[in-house]
Parts: C-alpha cells; structure tokens; sequence
C-alpha cells in the first residue's frame, strides 16, 4: 500500500513541475513578444526623428549662401 502513495505522489510531483514549465514557457513568450515589440516602436520612432531632421537641414540649405 505504501508504493501506491508514493506514486500518487510522485505522479503529482511531476505534474506541478510540467505545469510549472509550461507556465513559465508562456511568460518567456509573452516578455520575448513584449520586447519585440518596443524594439520596434524604437527603431520606427528614430526613423521618423532622422526624416525630421534631413528635411530641417535641406530647408537651411536652400536658404544659405
């Protein structure tokens, strides 16, 4: 009778720690999605500022010497 205790338990051992992977697995993802897309917001915000900045300097330009 004692081996079907320990069965029991090590079954449900081996459930929490499947269940525990599984969790953090999901919470990689969602940090890994959540990085992804401010590097993205980043990059696309700089891009628009250098835009800002090239057509600034061609104005100065046209108005020079």
């Amino acid at each position: 009778m004692s081996k079907i205790s320990e069965i029991d338990l090590g079954s449900a051992l081996l459930s929490i720690i499947i269940l525990a992977g599984f969790i953090a697995t999901a919470f990689v993802f969602i940090r890994l999605t959540i990085i992804g897309m401010n590097y993205i917001k980043v990059n696309y915000s700089s891009k628009e500022e250098q835009a800002g900045k090239e057509k600034e300097t061609s104005k100065s330009e046209t108005k020079g010497f």
